[in-house]
């Protein structure tokens, strides 16, 4: 080792203490690894290092949880399967792409589409020998799985608003430039699930410098706001981007940074952050102001403690204003002031009519949990869309609130279009009730590795527990937005909700209340591991106070904090 004190002996000490994932990831020949020859074994799972770099490819390795008790007493092997991740910039789909992905649900999937907060597509269930037919099908879609998840800047996301009011315009291209630009280089991807087979004489590759060879301590999100409709919780990015225009310069935006909402309970110093901003950028100054954070995070963010890895720790470490001498240092030019701060406005939920690009219409749909099916006996989702899809030639968005917008419709087939959805069962905007149409959950149980709770399953349990006490109350037609996940990482935001339970234990849930709808806020802890058939007993004083006390308009979250009662 290097003497004390020596650039030599801080390296020898990164290396000795980080963590096994930073060298997986090193020595994987750009996310190559083992994955090649365990693709096509006998194994139904594959090797610890095979399983961190498949991440990078969109994949998860999972089992069925609710079968593990029974397989381990019968000395079975697990339920070994695979989510696969479809990174959709913006959440933009074509018919011909909404098909694909349907007939895919049931060729190698579990005959469901689940839409996520980040407006991408998962499929659950998935066996090993189905993922390169997957990804190979897809490709022919023009969709990709790479980078949806891993230590990379994954899936762009922006407000429906933004590019469906212009499918062709500035910021529906920005969207799509960024989720291009910031990729990384390497060709492991299409060897290995499109392609099918190495290259037999491999070019050596230059990834980008921000990746280099063992890219980002942990995950980057990009999230691009309306100015009007903080409906992807901009404040919850690594980087947050706002159109704006500047006096002087034009077109631009304001960038956010530092932003994230999870959390460990095996690490007391880990908290969810609010971005803040650093500079105002024009269009074309963007991409570089991006890759100076992505460079600085690159090189000073942490590797020795996964839980501990994300940007916002390196921001609150450092200090804003230190963190801002970094990037300035990388980018080589000192960061624009934010002349004029944004105010953010309250979270559309794009659900019903509203007028869309030229002279058609789109209708946002309520997809409880994101979980699109045909309902045994009950709603015939996939089929209602797929309907729309083929007779129409329609396009889609998926949102930030799991939901999903079916557009391009023509003013004449709007009646055609809302019986396609009645005849299947569809519950329309009108129908919903005030939790309904603002409840998030995470998959959570019985496929998330990471969940310790349920959520998605028991989010209706929970909705239908709410509006009953919402109704005891007598303010059963105020708006109010719960989350709920299995687990404090936190996939469908609660730690900025009215709202939000994090599940603790198996019945077990933290209660955080007083985040609000313009997602601006961190949410409090009030309770530990309550059940969630005692959350109304909870929230019931604070409902009446608010049917009785609140200001007129003010929303549950606002109320909790000016009236003191958080």
């Amino acid at each position: 080792m290097a003497s004390n004190g020596s650039l030599g002996a801080i390296v020898d000490e990164i290396v000795v203490t980080e963590t096994a994932v930073e060298a997986v990831k090193r020595d994987s020949e750009h996310l190559r690894g083992s994955i090649a020859a365990e693709l096509v074994d006998a194994n139904p799972s594959v090797s610890h290092d095979a399983e961190h770099l498949l991440k990078f490819h969109g994949i998860y390795t999972q089992d069925h949880r609710d079968l593990r008790r029974e397989r381990t007493q019968a000395k079975k092997p697990l339920e070994f399967i695979f989510m696969l991740r479809v990174a959709i910039p913006g959440g933009r789909l074509t018919s011909e792409q909404w098909l694909a992905l349907d007939t895919l649900a049931d060729e190698v999937a579990d005959g469901s589409i689940r839409l996520t907060t980040r407006q991408a597509v998962q499929f659950h269930g998935v066996y090993k020998h189905g993922l390169q037919p997957l990804v190979k099908s897809l490709d022919r879609n023009l969709m990709t799985s790479f980078a949806a998840c891993g230590d990379v800047v994954r899936n762009v996301v922006a407000c429906p608003d933004l590019t469906l009011s212009d499918p062709g315009g500035r910021l529906a291209k920005m969207v799509d430039h960024l989720a291009v630009a910031f990729r990384p280089t390497t060709e492991a991807y299409w060897e290995l699930f499109v392609n099918g087979e190495p290259a037999v004489q491999r070019v050596v590759e230059v990834e980008k410098p921000y990746y280099g060879e063992n890219y980002l301590p942990r995950k980057f999100k990009i999230g691009v706001a309306h100015p009007h409709d903080n409906c992807i919780d901009v404040y919850a990015q690594d980087v947050g981007l706002i159109p704006t225009e500047h006096p002087e310069l034009g077109s631009g935006f304001i960038v956010l940074a530092g932003g994230g909402l999870g959390r460990s309970y095996a690490n007391e110093d880990t908290f969810a952050r609010l971005a803040d901003p650093i500079t105002f950028a024009t269009d074309d100054e963007l991409d570089e102001v991006i890759a100076a954070i992505l460079q600085t995070f690159h090189d000073l963010g942490g590797r020795t403690d996964r839980r501990r890895a994300r940007m916002k720790y390196l921001v609150a470490d450092l200090g804003l204003e230190a963190f801002t001498r970094e990037v300035e240092q990388r980018l080589g030019s000192p960061l624009r002031p934010v002349d004029t701060p944004w105010t953010p406005v309250a979270a559309a939920d794009h659900l019903g009519w509203a007028k869309s690009f030229g002279q058609t219409w789109q209708i946002g749909v309520r997809i409880g949990a994101g979980r699109i099916r045909d309902h045994v006996g009950g709603p015939q989702q996939r089929t209602a869309f797929a309907t729309l899809a083929k007779r129409f030639g329609l396009h889609f968005a998926v949102t930030a609130q799991q939901d999903l917008i079916v557009a391009g419709i023509s003013p004449g087939d709007k009646e055609a279009v809302t019986e396609v959805l009645r005849e299947n069962g569809i519950t329309l905007e009108g129908d919903l009730g005030p939790v309904e149409r603002n409840a998030l959950a995470c998959v959570a149980l019985p496929t998330c590795s990471q969940a310790l709770a349920e959520a998605e399953r028991r989010l209706p349990e929970l909705v239908d527990g709410l509006e009953a006490t919402l109704k005891s109350v007598g303010i059963g037609d105020q708006r109010l937005q719960v989350r709920l996940t299995g687990c404090p990482n936190g996939c469908a935001r609660p730690a900025v909700a009215e709202i939000g339970l994090v599940g603790r234990t198996k019945t077990g849930y933290d209660l955080f209340l007083g985040g609000g709808l313009r997602g601006d806020r961190l949410a409090t802890l009030v309770a530990e591991k309550v059940k969630l058939e005692d959350v109304g007993e909870h929230l019931t004083p604070l409902l009446e106070q608010w049917k009785t006390q609140a200001n007129d308009g003010e929303a549950f979250g606002d109320f909790l904090h000016r009236a003191g009662l958080l």
